[in-house]
């Protein structure tokens, strides 16, 4: 059975669009936009085509662009991949739970903001490191989606000098007891925001007890990025999602 869900590519040798399937043994297929019946053109731009995002959002700065010319799946660990189409439609949904990857050599001396708390720096051997970013989705548009960051702030939670509990939450996935969760001053220091309940898509995860939503500070994220699913924001938990969110504009 043939993929349908690549991006188009521009050939200049051919002067027309394509995209690459491939067969039932792996092999790759061309598909050539002039080539293609209307009906079978209509299908694929279904399922290969996001909707462009305007031009005032790619220029705030805050916005994270997807990165489709460098293949479907992270190098480092293939579990983030590429969605794109119908498929990144289901996929980027109000109060999903996703990380994403950023990974530099050791030897540049570029580094992520330490104010930033939705960074967590680990370390693949000893020329690479790689910074992933947890968001949850708290409104969809055409082509991307707003996001809030999940950090754990060094493990120190709203208690790391200059953050800002009264716009946090506790995250905690479900069958956690979120009373658990808190860190002893967090609620005096203004964090009374209620925990928001996360389902996992597996099981077998772990979301750290100090890990919290930054309601405060919204990132504007293209759809064709490569992400890891981590799960959805329960039923029940969605309008308080919303509410802090509208509390925090």
């Amino acid at each position: 059975m043939s993929n349908t869900s690549s991006p188009w590519i521009w050939s200049d040798d051919y002067q027309d669009h394509y995209y690459v399937t491939s067969d039932q043994y792996g092999r790759p297929v061309y598909n050539w936009y002039k080539s293609l019946s209307r009906n079978d053109l209509a299908t694929v731009q279904e399922n290969a085509i996001l909707e462009d995002v305007p031009p005032e959002i790619r220029a705030n700065p805050r916005f994270i662009p997807g990165t489709p010319q460098t293949g479907w799946y992270d190098l480092l660990d293939p579990s983030y991949q590429m969605r794109s189409g119908s498929d990144a439609r289901r996929f980027f949904v109000e109060g999903r739970v996703f990380a994403m990857l950023y990974s530099q050599a050791a030897s540049q001396t570029a580094r992520p903001d330490p104010g930033d708390g939705a960074f967590t720096v680990v370390r693949f051997g000893e020329s690479v490191h790689t910074n992933i970013r947890r968001f949850v989705v708290v409104e969809v548009k055409r082509g991307f989606v707003y996001a809030c960051g999940i950090a754990t702030y060094s493990h120190r939670g709203t208690l790391k000098p200059g953050c800002n509990p009264v716009e946090h939450a506790i995250v905690y996935f479900r069958g956690t007891d979120p009373r658990c969760c808190y860190l002893p001053g967090e609620v005096e220091g203004g964090m009374t925001k209620d925990p928001i309940e996360v389902e996992p898509a597996d099981p077998a995860m772990v979301l750290k007890p100090d890990s919290r939503i930054r309601f405060g500070k919204i990132y504007p994220i293209e759809m064709n990025v490569k992400v890891k699913d981590i799960g959805r924001v329960s039923s029940s938990h969605l309008s308080l999602l919303r509410q802090y969110r509208e509390d925090e504009r």
